[in-house]
């Protein structure tokens, strides 16, 4: 029962994540981190995944931009042009690029995102690589304060 109670929390963070990830202005971890004060420890397994998939379905969206199979005007397209000017000459490490960004957010992992489909990087590649480094992220912002707090006397 205590599941259906918290639907619309579960429904707000995937929308929250999902939007987040194509507007950048809103703060995915910051929501994330905000839910997670509120929600019981044993519900963070549950919060990465949904935030995690609600991310990856906002930067789909973004991806596919980049492919140019949506009609989206980037902001930042000088940024994007150079990085993909960069990966070009570094095809090897573009993988790597990936998922470093989706775990870390170094490079901006918007950025990264739409080079990857203009550079016609694997959907498979980017969904399996960007989940990952994605869900790991996010596992940090909701597992973090719980270390930090057994460290405090």
């Amino acid at each position: 029962m205590e599941f259906f109670t918290g639907m619309p929390v579960w429904f707000s963070a995937f929308v929250g994540c999902a939007v987040g990830s194509v507007i950048p202005i809103i703060h995915t971890e910051l929501l994330v981190l905000g839910i997670v004060t509120l929600a019981p420890g044993k519900h963070g397994l549950p919060l990465v995944l949904i935030a995690t998939t609600g991310t990856m379905v906002g930067k789909t969206i973004l991806y596919f931009g980049g492919r140019g199979l949506l009609r989206l005007k980037f902001r930042q397209r000088e940024k994007i042009d150079r990085m993909v000017a960069h990966a070009e000459k570094r095809r090897g490490l573009t993988g790597s690029v990936l998922f470093a960004s989706a775990a870390s957010g170094f490079p901006p992992f918007y950025i990264v995102t739409v080079a990857s489909g203009i550079l016609k990087l694997s959907l498979v590649t980017f969904l399996t690589l960007g989940f990952v480094g994605r869900f790991l992220r996010f596992a940090a912002v909701v597992y973090a304060p719980q270390l930090v707090r057994g460290l405090t006397p």
